[in-house]
């Protein structure tokens, strides 16, 4: 753990913090969730709180905001002691906060939410021209046009974000909590909401900010604490750290680095299509993935990318074209089809389509690997659970073991079972959907590690997502998909967000096609 030592100059500074805490503990029960942490907040900072699941983010959140009291340690607001005993409480010392589940009433206005329960009134009736007049005024200090009679269910998620914010603010809040504030946006929708955080922090707001976006984090941020297990580990300006350096705090561990392949490591071509074509989603798909490669494929809402992935495994049918397997001609019926000819598929939802959430780890890891696990017709039980050991161990799944039902565990955890239940398996190609969605950037940093390390073992692997920093880490060639269309097909060494943000979009010449003469026949 980093050790603070304060010169007089930086004690000075901390005094005229907005909030300090020092020392803070807080367990329920006999379970310590925050053990003697230290942080501040300065006027005009966004300072950045990491941390795995479970590491005290919200635990953070939840004392600064009165939802939770301290077991320990002491909390001051502009040098004064203080005990914060609940959230209206905190809006009177000027601490606002939105979480993840945004809280307003959709049924009413723009207006009507920004000022919930201390709309101006006159003889006793709400002075509705002067409320929208308020909110409007409020909206415009941030270059924000936004109708304030429309009621906020008919609001993009982008925009009910923005209104919940400017609702703290209209409070006089000059300290404000987000809590994955980008978890519903798109990447434009990011941009105009660090605008608006730009201007606040121009006015001396203060800024905690919780996310699990390295990307954006280093963007945003001005200081950076990470927790990991109720404990701080460090306390670093931005641009004096590295997101390798966070992650590696945040999971206790020395960050190994991507795995070093090149061009010239990579095996055999694994899967070829050619030409594949459906009416009703996709034209004239061509692409391959060798062994030892990491394809991206990249494509945002609507795209058909997940429509081209389930017809390959044969969950999709109706098609013409060629896909051929280590050089043969072939085509599945059936997932279980593709499954016995060495594919394995991960879906992106995994509670609907991936797992069975009410059954334990070890059937869940045995789901796809039965024949594994099976002698003389009957399942081996020692062996699937010495096998959910291993995958516990590998994947550090936070669990009571074994036993315990799916169901229970975060959605990062749950998202390492179904990956380690395809891996079991170990199948000459994998394809995985939103392989990190949802989950916390420790988990996404294991699954990572582990898809690069099989790689590098010559799995071939395809990885769609709308995530494009990370299709152009963990990558080598990434497939571009707009509206059923390959875009471009390029080595993601040569790929930025930008120029696939582009293609994506539509706004760039797709792909020339194959001279090759398509093959029909595949079978339906």
């Amino acid at each position: 753990m980093k050790h603070e030592s304060l010169g007089s100059a930086e004690r000075e500074e901390r005094h005229r913090a907005l909030f300090t805490l020092s020392g803070v503990k807080k367990a329920f029960g006999s379970n310590l969730v925050l053990d003697g942490i230290d942080f501040e907040l300065q006027p005009g900072e966004i300072h950045a709180l990491v941390g795995e699941n479970g590491a005290g983010k919200s635990t953070c959140l939840g004392l600064l905001y009165g939802l939770h009291q301290p077991t320990g340690g002491k909390l001051e607001r502009n040098g004064d002691v203080v005990r914060i005993e609940s959230p209206s409480h905190a809006q009177e010392l000027g601490i606002g906060c939105v979480f993840q589940e945004l809280s307003l009433a959709g049924g009413l206005s723009v207006a009507e939410n920004i000022f919930a329960g201390r709309a101006p009134s006159r003889f006793g009736v709400v002075d509705w021209p002067e409320l929208r007049r308020r909110a409007e005024a409020l909206l415009a200090e941030f270059d924000l046009s936004i109708n304030v009679s429309q009621p906020v269910d008919s609001l993009p998620i982008s925009t009910r974000q923005i209104v919940e914010i400017v609702k703290a603010i209209s409070m006089d809040s000059q300290v404000l909590l987000l809590d994955e504030p980008t978890s519903a946006l798109t990447p434009d929708e990011v941009e105009a909401l660090f605008k608006v955080l730009r201007k606040l922090t121009a006015k001396g707001i203060g800024i905690v900010y919780v996310s699990h976006h390295m990307t954006e984090i280093f963007t945003i941020a001005d200081r950076i604490s990470v927790l990991r297990d109720g404990k701080k580990i460090s306390t670093t300006q931005t641009s004096q750290t590295s997101q390798a350096q966070v992650v590696s705090e945040m999971i206790g561990g020395a960050h190994p680095g991507d795995v070093e392949r090149s061009d010239d490591q990579l095996g055999d071509v694994v899967l070829k299509v050619e030409h594949l074509s459906n009416d009703d989603h996709f034209h004239d798909v061509s692409f391959d993935v060798s062994a030892g490669e990491i394809l991206g494929v990249a494509g945002l809402l609507g795209s058909r990318r997940s429509e081209i992935m389930r017809s390959l495994v044969g969950l999709m049918h109706g098609f013409s074209g060629a896909v051929y397997l280590h050089g043969e001609s072939t085509g599945f019926r059936s997932l279980r089809d593709a499954m016995q000819a060495g594919i394995g598929y991960v879906p992106e939802e995994r509670k609907t389509e991936g797992l069975f959430l009410e059954d334990t780890l070890y059937n869940n890891l045995a789901a796809a690997s039965l024949d594994k696990h099976t002698r003389f017709g009957l399942v081996r039980r020692r062996s699937v659970i010495s096998a959910c050991e291993s995958a516990i161990k590998a994947f550090r799944v936070k669990t009571t073991g074994p036993e315990e039902i799916i169901g229970a565990l975060s959605g990062g955890n749950q998202q390492k079972i179904m990956l380690a239940k395809w891996l079991e398996r170990a199948p000459a190609l994998l394809i995985i959907e939103e392989p990190t969605k949802g989950v916390d950037v420790g988990a996404k940093f294991q699954i990572h590690t582990e898809l690069q390390r099989r790689a590098a073992d010559g799995m071939a692997i395809i990885v769609v997502s709308s995530d494009f920093p990370e299709l152009v880490s963990l990558s080598t060639r990434i497939l571009v998909v707009h509206e059923g269309r390959v875009m471009g097909n390029i080595a993601a060494r040569d790929a930025t967000e930008d120029s696939l943000l582009q293609m994506a979009a539509g706004l760039s010449a797709p792909a020339r096609p194959s001279n090759e003469i398509p093959q029909e026949g595949m079978a339906p």
